[in-house]
């Protein structure tokens, strides 16, 4: 059982991860083609069949546009903020604690699918995954415009806890890798045990039903034991009516997407009072104007903003540097001395200036973190971009890029008991793509004590091409 205990790496389980998404994307795709093939045999295939299945997968693409494009950054800079600078522990990366992460994960994620389906705001957006009357792969797909948003709120608390922020990214996508295959009507009931314990297509076509018995049942991802635990499991007994209790009668992918936005403003825009109108965002799907308030949902909205803007404040500022640099090193180890530092920085400009670039990066941390700003002169602009040394460490040498005559010189050292700073300017001249010129480079080394061994942890260089 030592295996269990073996030390991975993030990364490797993250890519492990990205690894399964890409053949599981294959596979949903075969079993959506069997899907369409027996409808079409039973004569059950239609033209709207074909276009809310389309709709659910334009859905998907402009899900991913809005993550990726206006939240992903965010999202990540907040993990990496409350990760490095809350975090209780440090937990190491190990089969046992992967296979926690997927259980503490998932338990989230019952608690932020739950929050989905009774708080307003929340539902508008979550509305659009029960907007399809059909049930089959393709509604796995069918996502809202802030469906990238809420998870923070509940998976943040597992950053806190010392969990590696890649790690914790990897698991909610495998707890909605497992979910795809749940939506399908190809497979009935499974062996008791499974059903027991685990979400199963059965649970999962329950809890996309509008009957009554059905609303607001099995929210569970993967384990079926938190709806057991918290009073909201239901049996598939009766025929299943897909879709909301006020169908949406389109197909419009746009129509699809803001549906539940459109309710809602419509909704508040019903209200009495600005009062009622406030409490219209957070009441449950169920609430209409007039009806008696009740429940905490009054206090949701605004301690979800407040803590929003409280990240937001926290950890917008410097994301690149949040995002990619390594936490402290809190093991006790010898204290540097100024010649310590020298030598060090003397070493790593020399085998870096002399080519060797495997000696030079060999003295950095894992993970150290590297900052570059380029000014190419007037006419072609300048860069900035950071990044990590880590395993797979690829210089990205440019091609046909030739130095000569590297000089350095150490213009400062400053030493604070395990950590110290060499900041240090060079000059070479280069010759690239036919233009021959001269690089003037400002660089700062910060080096830290980890262990027993003087490691680079960060790296700064702004240079200036003439």
């Amino acid at each position: 059982m030592e295996w269990i205990n073996t030390a991975l790496s993030a990364q490797a389980v993250a890519d492990f991860e990205t690894w399964l998404e890409a053949w599981g994307a294959l596979a949903f795709i075969g079993l959506f083609g069997l899907e369409m093939l027996r409808l079409a045999l039973k004569r059950r295939l239609s033209w709207n069949l074909a276009g809310d299945s389309l709709a659910s997968f334009l859905t998907f693409a402009f899900f991913v546009v809005v993550t990726y494009g206006l939240i992903a950054a965010a999202y990540v800079s907040v993990f990496y903020w409350a990760y490095l600078n809350f975090a209780l522990v440090e937990i190491p990366v190990t089969p046992w604690s992967v296979a926690l992460l997927v259980v503490l994960c998932d338990f989230a994620y019952y608690w932020e699918h739950r929050f989905s389906h009774r708080v307003g705001l929340a539902w508008a957006t979550h509305s659009v995954h029960h907007s399809s009357p059909y049930f089959n792969i393709s509604v796995a797909y069918r996502f809202g415009p802030m469906d990238g948003f809420w998870p923070v709120f509940f998976h943040l608390p597992l950053a806190v806890a010392g969990f590696d922020p890649i790690l914790i990214f990897a698991c909610e996508a495998f707890v909605q890798l497992y979910q795809t295959i749940l939506h399908t009507r190809l497979i009935g009931k499974l062996p008791r045990p499974i059903e027991w314990l685990m979400n199963t297509p059965s649970h999962h076509r329950v809890h996309h039903g509008s009957n009554a018995p059905y609303i607001d049942k099995n929210y569970g991802g993967i384990f079926i034991l938190w709806d057991r635990l918290f009073g909201s499991f239901a049996e598939e007994r009766e025929t299943v009516n897909f879709g909301l209790t006020e169908q949406i009668e389109s197909v419009n992918p746009l129509t699809v997407y803001f549906h539940g936005f459109v309710r809602l403003a419509r909704r508040a825009l019903g209200a009495g009072s600005y009062g009622e109108a406030a409490y219209a965002l957070v009441a449950p799907p169920e609430w209409k104007p007039g009806d008696r308030r009740s429940g905490p949902q009054a206090y949701l909205l605004p301690c979800c903003l407040a803590l929003a803007g409280a990240l937001a404040l926290g950890s917008y500022p410097g994301i690149a540097e949040a995002v990619l640099a390594p936490a402290e090193d809190t093991q006790s180890g010898a204290a540097l001395s100024e010649t310590q530092l020298r030598e060090m920085a003397t070493n790593y400009y020399r085998a870096s200036l002399a080519g060797d670039q495997d000696s030079a990066y060999a003295q950095f941390a894992h993970d150290a973190y590297l900052h570059y700003k380029m000014d190419f002169g007037a006419g072609y602009g300048s860069t900035e971009f950071a990044l990590r040394v880590n395993e797979e460490w690829d210089d990205g040498e440019f091609d046909g890029y030739e130095a000569f005559d590297p000089g350095y010189s150490i213009v400062s050292v400053s030493v604070d008991g395990e950590k110290g700073t060499v900041e240090a300017t060079r000059t070479e001249g280069y010759r690239w793509d036919g233009y021959t010129g001269e690089m003037l480079a400002r660089e700062t080394l910060t080096i830290h004590v980890e262990g027993d061994m003087p490691r680079i942890t960060r790296f700064r260089s702004e240079q200036v091409y003439r």
